[in-house]
């Protein structure tokens, strides 16, 4: 898990350099199961300070049975340093020499609407033995593949196959 976190931090600093490319890591860690799932997502902007915040559910339903029942933990993360433009409907992040790259924006009622990500926009869940930390990277170019990446540091087999099936269908988007 480390060096997944290292290679993601190496190739962030690398486009960072070159100013196409953010990456924000959320201040804010959940614990959960180490053997767990995430099973639902969500974004919004978080009322009180006006930064793009991430609601991540994960569960313990891959091994909830019989003596085990199923439980889900929500988590919030929060994303400093993104601002809101309500004239354009864009949550944006200021890159290098004051370029804007828009990360995520607001479909219907900004109001009483939700959140998507950019198309060059992507968050990562990176878990080590059930400790997770978010990141947000983003880009103004399009960039295919799914959007919500969970990085488990576990080989279990039904990551194994879990990540199969997520290649080959696609994911979550």
């Amino acid at each position: 898990m480390r060096s997944a976190l290292l290679v993601a931090i190496v190739f962030g600093t690398m486009t960072l350099l070159q100013g196409g490319e953010v990456v924000l890591t959320s201040p804010d860690h959940a614990r959960t199961f180490s053997y767990g799932e995430m099973i639902w997502r969500q974004l919004y902007l978080d009322p009180t300070n006006h930064e793009l915040a991430a609601r991540i559910t994960f569960s313990n339903l891959p091994y909830a049975g019989n003596g085990e029942p199923r439980v889900d933990e929500p988590f919030d993360f929060r994303f400093p340093g993104t601002h809101v433009d309500l004239a354009t409907r864009t949550i944006f992040v200021c890159a290098r020499h004051g370029r804007q790259i828009t990360v995520a924006q607001f479909q219907g009622n900004p109001t009483n609407g939700w959140v998507d990500l950019a198309p060059g926009a992507k968050i990562y869940l990176l878990k080590e033995s059930g400790h997770v930390t978010a990141v947000l990277t983003a880009t103004n170019e399009p960039r295919p593949g799914i959007r919500w990446i969970q990085m488990d540091d576990n080989c279990s087999l039904q990551n194994l196959l879990a990540g199969l099936w997520r290649d080959t269908r696609g994911g979550l988007r």
